[in-house]
This record gives structure tokens, sequence and C-alpha cells, in this order.
């Protein structure tokens, strides 16, 4: 009789009703092994021109801002906000001093954003 293939279901009924703490610590590495390899994957099919949120960042201000990468450097991005999703108006009246842009900005280059924290909007 063939083996069943585990659901992601029997996997969290195993963790929360028989996993033990040597258990937890395996999964959580392999968890994060996934997650680097995931963000590989999504990190090498980014573009210039490609549209993005920007995710998983610190600082926090910056997390769920949008916008088109402009530029690729590496492991990092300029991203151009999107001033028709309000991400230059959520950064210009956010309570930081890092980012100065002129009232009448419509759009803002943020540089530096590490790839791993854009994810493709579309």
């Amino acid at each position: 009789m063939p083996e069943s293939i585990p659901t992601l279901q029997s996997a969290t009924d195993f963790v929360l009703s028989h996993a033990t703490d040597d258990d937890l610590t395996r999964l959580a590495a392999a968890i994060k092994q996934r997650r680097t390899a995931l963000a590989s994957i999504r990190t090498a099919t980014l573009t210039t021109g490609a549209t993005v949120r920007i995710a998983n960042i610190k600082p926090k201000y910056l997390d769920g801002l949008t916008g088109r990468i402009v530029q690729i450097d590496g492991k990092h991005a300029t991203v151009a906000l999107d001033a028709d999703a309000d991400s230059t108006d959520r950064l210009r009246y956010t309570s930081q001093s890092r980012y100065i842009m002129p009232t009448e900005a419509t759009s803002f280059d943020l540089r530096g954003i590490p790839l791993t924290c854009c994810l493709p909007t579309g």
C-alpha cells in the first residue's frame, strides 16, 4: 500500500499535538532554510521595472510601501515609490528624519533596499 503524502494540515496537527522540543528545533531550521531558498528564487526573478511591495524591512515605516525597481546594484535595489498608491505621501508624513522630500514631490527614490525585501506585486 503506497504511503500517503503529508499535507499542511497533517504537519500542523503533528506540531500542535506531538512535536517535541527537538522536533520544533529541527522544524524551525527547516523553515528558515526554505525561506532562504524561496527568497533566493524570488530575488533572482526581480528585474528593473518590476513593481514591488517592500516587506520585512527595518525601519518598519518602510514596510508596505510600493513602487517600481529603477536600479539593481548587487543585492540591493533603488525603488521609485508609487505616488498613486500613496507610498510617497506615507513616507513623507512618517515621523522620521532619514528621508526628506519636498511637499510637492510626487515620487521618491528609495536607495539600498535589499532585494530580499522586494516582493513582486504584478
